[in-house]
């Protein structure tokens, strides 16, 4: 009897100082392999925080969290550390949370564990902890799955639009297919966005940029000391300052791709993003003026206003169409296909066309649908709204009123 008390005790005593999860291995050049394998694969599902029979259902992410929980996910699942920067600055024993902590030992269920643990780190850091402090800057030739592009753009009043994308795979022809949240989709439990060839649009500055994941036994160490195979590099940011976004982004995919597309492949790329941005403006703006209609129009604060407003949104809608008129002025007598060729002139010009009219149709609602060439010459004219708190004929740029509330940025 003595025995099983002792041994009770000692459970007990285990129980109460757990980590969240043991890690047997160490990080090494095999194990970041496979980790971007894994990115690539049916195992990073853009439900797997919310569905029910997912393990991982409850992590609550915005952009950076999302980032965060996937690099957790596979630590844990391969038994490796996992650590980042505490944002308090300490430089004690406390300088980082990992997955040593016993902070939810009091969760014995190691699931529902693993998922506070990850929620808190949600609550405690962000986009610029990320990409500041747990994230070095890579060579461009060594963007792999998995890598990250995080960009921080300005805003109106001093504030400032932040955002974390993770590479999910790279396409043959350079493009990259992004798995990523946002604070709406964290708000709404939403799954996260997955978009395969998904335009980037903002330039890399200061630390800003393609990034990977720093080992937990290198953070805050110097980049100078960083292994050589991390291809820690600051090159993005010097070829960033010499080029416009479409020049930078089209000499980041030479450098990745391995096979060449035909120029119609690229004009009817360019043009299925439009379709995919446009389509995304459609749900983001429905969220906004859902949600606006929860509070009875009450002006949203600079919290509300920073989940629901669409200006970094918009700029990447505006980036779409700019996108295809750079590439049709640079290959306009080149385009193999005559359909791909009349629909993009169609867009760009804003031409009559059953085509256009049957080619992604954006469906706002039962009194509003558009073609991508109207959506184009309602950019031009600067009539679409970024504020959730106006009307959804003017986020469309269908009226002219404009609500009093603050713009937040």
């Amino acid at each position: 009897m003595k025995n099983l008390f002792l041994i009770f005790i000692s459970l007990l005593t285990l129980s109460s100082y757990a980590s969240v999860w043991d890690a047997t291995n160490e990080w090494d050049e095999s194990f970041e392999n496979e980790y971007q394998q894994w990115m690539t694969t049916h195992a990073v599902k853009a439900d797997m925080f919310v569905s029910k029979e997912s393990k991982y259902y409850g992590i609550s992410a915005d952009c950076a969290d999302a980032a965060y929980a996937l690099r957790a996910i596979f630590a844990r699942e391969n038994s490796l550390p996992f650590a980042i920067t505490n944002p308090s600055g300490s430089r004690d024993r406390n300088n980082a949370i990992s997955n040593k902590t016993n902070a939810f030992d009091k969760y014995n269920d190691l699931d529902r564990r693993f998922v506070e643990f990850i929620n808190y780190i949600g609550d405690s850091v962000g986009s610029e902890n990320l990409s500041r402090l747990d994230t070095y800057s890579v060579a461009l030739n060594s963007i792999k799955p998995a890598s990250l592009f995080t960009y921080k753009i300005k805003g109106r009043f001093g504030r400032s639009i932040r955002h974390v994308y993770t590479i999910k795979d790279i396409q043959s022809n350079g493009n990259f297919d992004l798995i990523y949240s946002t604070q709406a989709i964290k708000k709404s439990k939403l799954p996260m966005n997955y978009r395969k060839a998904k335009e980037l649009v903002d330039l890399p500055h200061d630390v800003w940029g393609f990034k990977r994941f720093i080992w937990p036994q290198h953070l805050g160490i110097n980049p100078s000391r960083y292994p050589e195979h991390y291809n820690y590099s600051t090159e993005q940011f010097s070829l960033a300052s010499s080029m416009n976004s479409n020049e930078f982004f089209e000499r980041v995919k030479s450098l990745l791709r391995t096979s060449e597309e035909s120029v119609s492949q690229i004009i009817e790329r360019s043009i299925d993003n439009i379709c995919q941005e446009a389509s995304a403006r459609i749900v983001n703006v429905a969220q906004g003026y859902e949600y606006n209609n929860q509070i009875n129009g009450r002006c949203m604060n600079y919290t509300e206003y920073d989940t629901y407003s669409t200006p970094a949104r918009d700029k990447a809608l505006k980036a779409s169409y700019e996108l295809l008129i750079y590439n049709f002025n640079k290959y306009e007598n080149q385009i193999e296909d005559p359909e791909v060729e009349h629909l993009a002139r169609a867009i760009v010009f804003n031409l009559e066309s059953s085509e256009l009219n049957s080619y992604c149709p954006l469906v706002v609602s039962s009194s509003y649908t558009f073609n991508l060439g109207q959506i184009w010459n309602k950019i031009k004219k600067g009539v679409m709204s970024s504020h959730p708190n106006d009307s959804l004929s003017a986020r469309w740029g269908e009226s002219t009123d404009r609500t009093k509330c603050k713009t937040w940025y």
